[in-house]
């Protein structure tokens, strides 16, 4: 799901009702904005500091001071000055949005998105402020929302989010696609088709980055057929591997023991994220950057592929899983935390959810393929 990554400071210098100002001060700032066009940021922070002296309370010399600021990297001084100018109009979506891209540039992910999400509250029709707040999201590991508002950013017409989702044959237009079990058993026993579950399953198994969304589904979903499919097993070694998890500076034998007893975790629940992402961060610390790389390929590729059935967001919308263990580590990878669940008739579960930043109050998932294996097997 990586896409090239574009923070930028865009230039948006207000309005000025010039009847509201003393004209030395407009004179001031007009004298600094041409030395901020030709990036003379020294000389632009001297002449928006004499419109100051002039009017202590005049927004546009505050706002672009952030910015000048912005501009010579001195992004503590250019939070300040945002910050008061703030405190002198809060509805103005530009101090917010700018505000926003100056915590992104410092990696502070979680006041970056705080801003742009008060900017957006202001101003929603902004795909650029969407994009860059998927990008946030993509960021800090969280997919849902950084899909989420990526779409967004496409929907309003957002050129770089339109060319992700066209790269990887997804739809922006929320145009989800329930899986076919009956077609999708067919492709995959078909030896002459790119679907044919052998190619698939060693394409994933080394991380294959190329794999397209078709490719993707078939895989996870195209799983229910393998003899091994068992959507309500688990691996009877959890409390060997949170014993060397839940220490604090594990020895080079404990995270080449977490691998040995993740695989035999995998063999069991083979699109369970969690333990490729802690398999990840085993394979980091023993310096084995190829594997831990392919175990995140792994995650997203099988995030594509949910993600093609549902947002989870509504029932009408609920992301189709092949096991229990998937609904969870759904969570676990964006940073949600469940509070209860239901399973509702239709074979639905919806995962109701701890306080968040984003105020989610709900996750579903179609279970209806597990249902259906434990009906069968009864």
């Amino acid at each position: 799901m990586k896409i090239s990554k574009a923070f930028f400071l865009t230039v948006i210098l207000f309005a000025v009702n010039v009847t509201l100002f003393s004209q030395t001060a407009e004179e001031w700032k007009k004298l600094g904005n041409a030395e901020l066009d030709s990036a003379n940021y020294d000389k632009a922070i001297e002449c928006y500091q004499k419109a100051l002296e002039v009017d202590s309370t005049y927004l546009d010399a505050y706002y672009n001071l952030g910015l000048a600021f912005a501009g010579r990297k001195e992004y503590e001084k250019s939070i300040d000055f945002l910050r008061k100018a703030i405190t002198i109009k809060d509805t103005e979506a530009d101090i917010y949005f700018l505000l926003g891209s100056v915590y992104a540039e410092q990696k502070e992910y979680d006041e970056a998105i705080e801003m742009f999400k008060k900017g957006i509250a202001l101003e929603p029709h902004s795909p650029e402020v969407y994009s860059h707040l998927g990008f946030l999201y993509q960021e800090k590991g969280s997919y849902v929302y950084a899909m989420l508002y990526f779409k967004k950013a496409a929907q309003l017409g957002d050129t770089l989010a339109r060319q992700y989702f066209t790269e990887n044959e997804i739809s922006w237009e929320d145009h989800f696609v329930e899986p076919d079990y009956k077609q999708i058993q067919r492709d995959i026993k078909n030896k002459q088709s790119n679907f044919y579950y052998a190619k698939l399953w060693e394409r994933y198994r080394q991380g294959d980055t190329t794999m397209t969304l078709g490719e993707k589904r078939h895989l996870y979903y195209g799983y229910v057929f393998h003899k091994n499919y068992a959507p309500y097993g688990s691996a009877h070694n959890s409390k060997q591997v949170n014993a060397i998890l839940d220490k604090e500076n594990p020895t080079q034998k404990e995270w080449k023991q977490l691998v040995s007893l993740l695989d035999a975790s995998l063999a069991v629940e083979p699109f369970n994220f969690r333990y490729l992402y802690y398999q990840s961060i085993a394979y980091k610390y023993l310096d084995n950057m190829l594997e831990s790389q392919k175990n995140m390929q792994k995650i997203e590729s099988i995030i594509d592929a949910l993600l093609s059935t549902g947002d989870g967001l509504t029932k009408e919308t609920a992301i189709h899983v092949i096991a229990v263990s998937s609904e969870y580590d759904y969570l676990f990878m964006n940073n949600l935390s469940m509070k209860s669940q239901a399973l509702v008739n239709g074979g639905f579960d919806v995962l109701y959810l701890q306080p968040n930043e984003d105020g989610l109050e709900e996750m579903w998932f179609d279970v209806s393929q597990s249902l259906n294996y434990l009906n069968s097997s009864k």
